[in-house]
């Protein structure tokens, strides 16, 4: 696949002029989204917990609404720092992949609240409303025109999806649990 831009022939090949502006709506989408998990999260936590099969409850047992706080803000802060950084530096194709991998990340964000939706809570997620209304077409009109315009190659779009799954399981879980120690 041909690239345009300074990297062109790397993994994460080339990129948009605009691309750095549009991305900004990355940390500021996943603000509004982990703000409506931070709000309702600490009154489903108990439910969560009595939930969670019993080999889990030893593991996430302890977790506390001040441990998802923390998780949640260092996530969002990282977003943004990352986003400064395209911003200052519009070449930095490490930089688009990274806030694509947020997005992406949010995509099966998206799809897990629907499912926890349904299975765990039989109505309303915490983070449901704006995983759907803004995550959800978000992500997909951006990966679309990441793809479209070849902010990064074809191998790096396609990479964000085990990295996603990666992010989005054992690395936020990890985050969390590490949290207990702040």
């Amino acid at each position: 696949m041909r690239s345009t831009g300074s990297h062109a022939g790397t993994a994460f090949g080339g990129g948009h002029r605009n691309s750095p502006r549009l991305l900004w709506l990355v940390p500021i989408l996943l603000a509004l989204h982990n703000a409506e998990e931070a709000i309702f999260f600490p009154r489903y936590l108990p439910f969560v917990l009595a939930r969670l099969p019993t080999g889990w409850q030893a593991v996430a047992g302890p977790v506390t609404s001040g441990q998802v706080w923390i998780a949640l803000a260092l996530v969002t802060a990282t977003a943004f720092l990352v986003a400064v950084w395209v911003e200052r530096h519009p070449a930095s194709a490490l930089g688009r992949w990274i806030l694509l991998l947020f997005q992406a990340t949010l995509l099966i964000n998206a799809l897990w609240h629907v499912a926890a939706a349904v299975v765990l809570f039989g109505g309303y997620a915490p983070g449901l409303a704006t995983a759907l209304l803004l995550n959800l077409p978000f992500s997909i009109y951006l990966l679309h025109r990441a793809r479209a315009e070849r902010w990064v190659s074809a191998r790096a779009l396609w990479a964000l999806v085990p990295a996603a799954l990666l992010v989005h399981g054992p690395l936020l879980s990890a985050l969390l649990l590490a949290t207990e120690r702040i």
